[in-house]
């Protein structure tokens, strides 16, 4: 229960696709403790990045940011269009049951990996849901009918989305009508083979071959080495003076490596030391 499984309603229309994360979503989590207000909201970020990165031609890379002034500093999640998907969360004197965005906006950036190919997409946080600011962003940017259901259980998140075709947008609403009745309960444990078809009955469906997602942190030895360079020598230095050694934290799977003085100078002699985890 690690993929997306695309699907297209011929008859009406409508494209969409069903994401359910397991495994993968519980190591988005394993080094982090969140609230569980904050918890549910990345890991319906982390399953509407991936429907995001699933629909888009050209498999760009797609980074879902959301700052807001309430409880919830930062919603961070990017999703590879290979499906490596990662996430994290920052918030500030949280307590239960409040609110947890407040004003503040979302951002989508889409990134082909060309010259130009950068695309960004920003909105003003219209509602406490996220699937309710992201329905806002298709209607001012894509200007594409959709509908959007995220939901999480801790162990699991799931989506579905589904959008009007571009060539039949135009007056067409099919995709928030088809939205309106499907049990969230649902989408977390039911087959995707059995649930579209049951869901969608009345309708002419076609499903696609499901893609695999993966956790992937992206905090390689050659990242790490890079990071580590743009402190500069005299920071580098100045660090291995005072404790030791030179400590990177990532903010994405909250793991910290290390390098000791050999390490630092392979790192300033532009070469990649291995690091070792702390």
């Amino acid at each position: 229960m690690n993929e997306v499984q695309s699907f297209l309603l011929e008859d009406c229309h409508v494209r969409g696709a069903l994401v359910r994360l397991a495994e993968t979503w519980q190591q988005v989590t394993a080094q982090h403790t969140y609230p569980p207000e904050v918890r549910d909201l990345l890991g319906e970020g982390v399953a509407a990045a991936v429907l995001l990165a699933n629909g888009l031609k050209n498999r760009p890379r797609v980074s879902l940011q959301l700052q807001g002034q309430g409880p919830l500093k930062l919603l961070l999640i990017q999703c590879s269009g290979d499906m490596d998907v990662r996430g994290m969360a920052q918030w500030r004197g949280y307590l239960a049951g409040e609110a947890l965005l407040g004003q503040g906006r979302l951002a989508v950036n889409l990134d082909t990996g060309t010259p130009y190919g950068l695309f960004q997409g920003i909105v003003p946080l219209v509602g406490d849901k996220l699937e309710t600011c992201l329905e806002a962003y298709f209607d001012r940017s894509e200007q594409l009918p959709t509908r959007l259901i995220l939901t999480c259980s801790g162990a699991t998140v799931a989506g579905l989305l589904l959008q009007s075709l571009p060539e039949h947008s135009s007056g067409n609403e099919p995709a928030r009508l088809l939205g309106g009745t499907i049990s969230r309960h649902a989408l977390l444990d039911t087959p995707a083979e059995e649930l579209l078809p049951a869901l969608f009955a009345p309708h002419r469906i076609r499903l696609f071959d499901p893609r695999p997602v993966r956790h992937d942190c992206r905090c390689t030895p050659q990242r790490l080495a890079d990071i580590a360079r743009l402190l500069g020598p005299e920071e580098l230095r100045s660090l291995l003076n005072e404790r030791g050694h030179v400590e990177l934290t990532c903010e994405f799977c909250n793991r910290s490596f290390r390098y000791d003085e050999a390490g630092v100078q392979t790192i300033l002699r532009g070469d990649t030391p291995p690091a070792r985890l702390h």
